[in-house]
């Protein structure tokens, strides 16, 4: 990525940018600069429909990392996830960024199997950070 590391910081902590790059948002609602909430659609095999999620940055190390957790319930299901953001200058400029993830599902979307669970965060961890080099280009 172009952007360099405070750049990418900023935009990544900031409710209001980072729900721009998150895929089939309906709507965000921010109560702190810590702690927001948004409605997505979500598609996975047959279950269909949207999920309300509450998200909470639970650690901040301006430039380099970020930590969040994600709590998504809706369609018979729950998911809890756990995110992170290492930010390190790039090797040619710019910023390098390692993100880890760990989920949990519960309910109807924990039946679908997870090879299709794994393809459609895949997808969407793509489309996340495709969206993010583009927004920050």
């Amino acid at each position: 990525m172009t952007a360099p590391k405070e750049k990418v910081y900023d935009f990544v902590n900031d409710p209001k940018k980072v729900t721009t790059i998150f895929p089939d948002v309906q709507s965000v609602k921010v109560v702190d600069e810590d702690n927001f909430q948004l409605k997505a659609k979500i598609g996975l095999s047959f279950i269909k429909g949207t999920m309300d999620v509450k998200l909470t940055i639970l650690e901040k190390k301006r430039p380099t990392f970020s930590k969040l957790r994600a709590r998504g319930t809706g369609l018979n299901s729950a998911v809890d996830l756990e995110s992170s953001f290492a930010l390190e200058d790039g090797p040619k400029g710019g910023t390098h960024v390692k993100w880890a993830a760990d989920a949990k599902i519960s309910g109807m979307m924990a039946s679908v199997g997870s090879r299709l669970i794994d393809a459609q965060a895949d997808k969407y961890v793509k489309q996340i950070i495709g969206s993010l080099e583009k927004k920050l280009s």
